[in-house]
C-alpha cells in the first residue's frame, strides 16, 4: 500500500526465552567493590579515630633523678668550692601541698607564700628545689648562685624567690601539666660524677680543667 511520509518500524524486539540467561559477573563485580569499600572504609574511620585518643599521663611522685643529679652533682658542689653550704629545703611537692600552699593567705589562715596555682609549679612535676644556706639562711650573693645555676643549665626563680632554681628548657606549666617534659640534662664535666660516686668534693682545681668560668 503507497504510503506518502516517514515510514515507521512496527517490529518489536524478541523477548528472551527462558533457556536464554543474562551474564551475572558484572553484577557480582559491584556486590564485592561495595562490601570492599564498607570493610575498608570501616577499618580507616576506626583507625584514624584511634590515633587521636590519648592516655592520661599520671603526675609524677617524686624528684625527677636526671635534675636531682644536677642539682647534687653540679650546682651544690660549685657552690660548695666557692664558700657556700646549701641544702635543699624543698623539692617535689604533691598537688595537694600545693593546694594547700596555695590557699595560704587567701581560703585558708596565714601569709601568701606561693604565687603559683596547684599544677602550676615545677615542684608538682620534680623539676624544681629551693635552697639555703646552713649557716647564713637566706642572707646570700644570690647573683653569683645564679651564675652557677645557670653553668649548670638550671634557671633562678628570679626576684621575689630567688632561692627557688628549675629547670624547664622553654616548656610552660600548661605543657608540662599536658605530659611535655625537657630534655635531659647532661653535667658539663665529667669529673662531676664521679666525685660524687666516690664521696669526694669537687675542687676548684676540677672546674680549672673543666674550663668552667669563675664565679
Amino acid at each position: 500500500m503507497p504510503f506518502d511520509g516517514i515510514y515507521i518500524s512496527r517490529e518489536i524486539p524478541p523477548v528472551p526465552t527462558g533457556g536464554q540467561k543474562r551474564p551475572r559477573k558484572y553484577l557480582y563485580i559491584a556486590l564485592a567493590a561495595i562490601l570492599f569499600t564498607s570493610i575498608f572504609g570501616a577499618l580507616y574511620f576506626f583507625e584514624t579515630t584511634t590515633i587521636f585518643v590519648r592516655k592520661p599521663i599520671p603526675l609524677p611522685t617524686e624528684e625527677n633523678q636526671n635534675f636531682l643529679n644536677q642539682v647534687t652533682q653540679c650546682f651544690i658542689p660549685i657552690a660548695t668550692v666557692y664558700g657556700y653550704d646549701l641544702r635543699i629545703t624543698a623539692g617535689f611537692r604533691s598537688i595537694t601541698e600545693q593546694t594547700q600552699i596555695y590557699n595560704s593567705g587567701r581560703t585558708l589562715d596565714g601569709h601568701i607564700v606561693s604565687e603559683a596555682p596547684p599544677g602550676h609549679s615545677l615542684h608538682n612535676y620534680g623539676y624544681a628545689v629551693d635552697v639555703a644556706d646552713r649557716t647564713a639562711g637566706y642572707n646570700l650573693n644570690w647573683t653569683k648562685l645564679v651564675k652557677i645555676a645557670s653553668y649548670c643549665s638550671l634557671e633562678s626563680g628570679g626576684v621575689g624567690d630567688l632561692p627557688h632554681f628549675e629547670y624547664r628548657d622553654g616548656l610552660t606549666t600548661d605543657q608540662f601539666l599536658a605530659g611535655m617534659r625537657p630534655p635531659p640534662l647532661t653535667l658539663p664535666c665529667a669529673v662531676m660524677a664521679s666525685r660524687s660516686a666516690t664521696g669526694t668534693p669537687l675542687t676548684l682545681r676540677d672546674l680549672n680543667a673543666c674550663g668552667a668560668p669563675k664565679f
